[in-house]
């Protein structure tokens, strides 16, 4: 025996089965992603930074970029300056950093050289695998390694360096770590703090309970 579906009932059928794939086809095209990168062009002047949980990319050429953003990952090229006050902030620059203020609390910068650097939030690092001008570290857990520095002043606790040389450093606080290849002077007022110098001469001035001070030789 031949079972034939009556034509009316194949046609909605098949009315139906079209209704349907219109509208997924419908939802998975109409459906805007949940993240997008974002590109921003610096045409010489000045750009903010102000997306959060965004992918970010600066090109052109560049003075000052400040990231307000939180939770953001951004890719630079060179700039006169970097302003980060925005918190779990990445930032990447391909090229020199001038004047750079890290200040927005689990953010890390990274670049092949910069001009003055302070961190000013916890937790905030920075590395650069050049030199740096002066550096100031102003609060708890934060952390900066660099070929070189210029004078360097640690005004916290529980603060790291890590540099091949520095003109001076002045450390006042407790629970700090200092390690360098070379440093011509270091001054230490307080407590805990450790400070290593594997190379040359350092002229050395401490005050402070239970520092550990390892130079390769006092000036």
């Amino acid at each position: 025996m031949t079972h034939t579906t009556p034509l009316r009932s194949r046609r909605a059928t098949s009315g139906a089965a079209l209704l349907s794939a219109s509208l997924t086809c419908a939802l998975l095209v109409g459906a805007a992603p949940s993240h997008a990168d974002v590109v921003l062009d610096c045409m010489g002047g000045s750009v903010t930074v102000a997306e959060s949980t965004e992918t970010v990319t600066i090109t052109g050429v560049c003075v000052d970029v400040v990231v307000s953003g939180s939770n953001t990952s951004v890719t630079m090229p060179a700039a006169a300056s970097l302003t980060v006050t925005g918190a779990n902030t990445d930032v990447v620059a391909s090229g020199h950093l001038g004047t750079v203020s890290v200040a927005g609390g689990n953010c890390s910068v990274r670049g092949p050289s910069a001009g003055d650097v302070t961190l000013a939030r916890g937790n905030d690092s920075a590395a650069f695998t050049g030199t740096v001008g002066r550096v100031e570290l102003r609060e708890g857990n934060v952390s900066l390694r660099a070929d070189r520095t210029g004078d360097v002043l640690v005004r916290t606790s529980n603060a790291s360096l890590r540099a091949g040389r520095a003109n001076a450093v002045v450390v006042r606080g407790a629970n700090n770590k200092v390690r360098l290849t070379r440093l011509p002077s270091l001054r230490v007022v307080g407590p805990n703090n450790l400070v290593v110098v594997s190379e040359g001469r350092t002229k050395v001035s401490v005050r402070g309970a239970n520092n550990r001070i390892r130079v390769n030789r006092e000036a």
